[in-house]
C-alpha cells in the first residue's frame, strides 16, 4: 500500500539548523496571498527564512511584500519578505527557486484560449494548442532561469507552478540542468470533489491520481488508510449528480460512471470536446478577460490591507490551499521528510506503459533528493492511449519549445487528441506564432 510507507510531514517540527532563502519568481502574482498562508501554515519550519520577491512588475511586487511582511508580523512568525528588482539578485544563493508566473500576461493567456475556440477548438491555458504556446512562452525562460541558478545557486531546487508544468519540467530535465519539481494542486481539489460526490470524508482520503499532469486517473483509493477502491467502484456505478451541479460536474460524474474509476476534471476536455467548445463560443468572453476584468480590484484590496496592522487579503485567487501545497513540498525537501505528494518528475519505470524519461504525475516521496515517485503500475486500460498520445505531444512541445524549431512545433500540434485537421493545425501555428511574436525569440531566432 503506497500510503503508509511515506512518513507524514511534521508542521511545527524542530526548525532547521539555518534559515532558508526561498525566491519566489512571479511574486507579484494575484495568488501571492495565498502562498503566504502557506509559509505562515510552515512558519515554525520556515523560523527566520528569508522570502525574496521578484517580478516584471516591480509595483506589484513590492505591494505584496508589503503585505506579506504584516501578514508575518500578525501572526508572530519569524521570516522576512522583502522584493527585489533585480533576478539574479533574488536568486543569488538561493535554496529554492519558486516560479509562478505567466509570461505575456493574462493578455497573452487571452489569445490563447480565443485563437484555437476560432478554430472548433477548446480554448485553454494548459491543453490544446493554448497549452502549447503557453508552453512556447515559458520554457525559454525557465531555461534561463535554470541557467541563472545553475550560476548563482547551485544547490538550489526549482518548484515550479508555472503552467503547462508538465511540459515546463520535461524542458527543464531535457534541455537544462534538472533539480525541478513540477507542482499542481489540481489533485488535491478534484479529490475534494470526488469526496463530495461520492460521499466520502475529504479529509482522509487518499487517491492514487496516476498519469500525466491534467490527464490523470485513479483506480485505488484509501481511506484512513484502508484499501476503498471497491468501494469507490461501487458508488461510481450508481452515481447520480444532484440536478443543481454545473454542467462541468455531470461531465464529470458521468465519465467516472463509464469508466469505473476517478478521472481528472480535465478528462472533460477530451471527452466532451465539442460541447464544451459550444459552451464557450456562447459565453462570449474567455476566462483570461474575465479575470482582468477583476484584477484591478484585486490589487487594490491588497493594497489597502498591506496598509493594516492585521491583514486579510482576498482569497479569490488561490486560497491557502494553493500556496500550502507548494511550501508543504519545499519543507519537505528541506527536511527530507518523505512526504507523499502527487508531484510532477521523471517517470523512471513508476508508470510502465510511459518511457522511462517521461514526465509523469504520480505519488511520489519528496525529499531532499527531490521527488522520488512510486511504482504505480499500468495504466488503465480504457484511456492508456490517450495519456501516451498526450505524452508523445508534450515531448515534442517541450522540444519545440526549447529550440523554436516551427517543424517540431507542427508535428506537436499535430500530436495533440485534440486536432483532426493538418490544414487546421498549421493555420494555427502561424497565427499563433505571429499573435506572440513578442514573447517567442526562439522562433524569431531560427526563423
Amino acid at each position: 500500500m503506497t500510503t503508509t510507507t511515506t512518513r507524514q510531514a511534521r508542521p511545527g517540527a524542530t526548525p532547521p539548523a539555518r534559515a532558508h532563502r526561498i525566491a519566489v519568481i512571479g511574486g507579484g502574482s494575484a495568488y501571492m496571498p495565498g502562498v503566504m498562508r502557506g509559509l505562515l501554515h510552515r512558519a515554525a519550519d520556515l523560523r527566520d527564512a528569508e522570502i525574496v520577491l521578484y517580478d516584471v512588475s516591480s509595483e506589484r511586487s513590492g505591494t505584496m511584500a508589503s503585505l506579506g511582511q504584516r501578514m508575518v508580523d500578525a501572526a508572530g512568525a519569524r521570516m522576512t519578505v522583502r522584493a527585489q528588482a533585480d533576478l539574479r539578485a533574488a536568486v543569488t544563493d538561493a535554496d529554492f527557486v519558486f516560479t509562478t508566473f505567466r509570461p505575456g500576461g493574462f493578455a497573452a493567456r487571452h489569445l490563447d484560449e480565443a485563437l484555437p475556440l476560432r478554430h472548433g477548438l477548446v480554448g485553454q491555458e494548459t491543453a490544446g494548442p493554448g497549452g502549447f504556446f503557453m508552453a512556447c512562452r515559458s520554457v525559454p525562460v525557465l531555461l534561463e532561469l535554470a541557467r541563472l541558478r545553475d550560476q548563482v545557486a547551485p544547490r538550489a531546487w526549482i518548484v515550479n507552478y508555472t503552467n503547462p508544468t508538465s511540459i515546463v519540467t520535461a524542458a527543464v530535465e531535457r534541455f537544462g540542468s534538472g533539480r525541478i519539481v513540477g507542482l499542481c494542486d489540481q489533485s488535491t481539489g478534484d479529490t475534494r470533489r470526488w469526496a463530495r460526490l461520492l460521499a466520502l470524508p475529504a479529509g482522509e482520503l487518499v487517491v492514487d491520481w496516476v498519469g500525466l499532469n491534467h490527464a490523470t486517473w485513479a483506480e485505488r483509493v484509501w481511506l484512513d488508510g484502508r484499501d476503498v477502491s471497491e468501494l469507490v467502484a461501487q458508488r461510481l456505478a450508481t452515481l447520480v449528480p444532484a440536478r443543481e451541479e454545473d454542467a462541468a460536474i455531470r461531465q464529470l460524474a458521468w465519465l467516472g460512471q463509464a469508466f469505473g474509476f476517478l478521472v481528472n476534471s480535465y478528462a472533460r476536455y477530451y471527452f466532451f470536446h465539442d460541447e464544451i467548445v459550444e459552451a464557450l463560443r456562447a459565453k462570449g468572453t474567455t476566462r483570461a478577460q474575465d479575470i482582468m476584468e477583476r484584477l484591478p480590484h484585486l490589487y487594490q484590496g491588497y493594497a489597502a490591507e498591506a496598509g493594516r496592522a492585521v491583514p486579510n487579503p482576498s482569497t479569490e485567487r488561490g486560497g491557502g490551499a494553493h500556496g500550502e501545497f507548494a511550501v508543504d513540498a519545499m519543507c519537505a525537501m528541506m527536511g527530507d521528510e518523505q512526504r507523499r505528494v502527487i508531484a510532477n518528475t521523471v517517470n523512471h519505470g513508476a508508470i510502465p506503459d510511459l518511457p522511462a524519461d517521461a514526465i509523469v504525475e504520480v505519488p511520489c516521496r519528496i525529499g531532499a533528493k527531490g521527488a522520488e515517485p512510486l511504482p504505480m503500475g499500468p495504466l488503465p486500460p480504457a484511456v492508456r492511449g490517450l495519456t501516451q498520445a498526450i505524452e508523445a505531444y508534450e515531448r515534442l512541445a517541450a522540444e519545440a519549445a526549447a529550440t523554436g524549431d516551427r517543424r517540431v512545433a507542427l508535428r506537436a500540434l499535430l500530436t495533440h487528441p485534440f486536432l483532426r485537421s493538418a490544414t487546421v493545425a498549421e493555420t494555427l501555428l502561424a497565427e499563433g506564432l505571429a499573435a506572440h511574436r513578442g514573447d517567442l525569440p526562439q522562433f524569431e531566432a531560427r526563423s
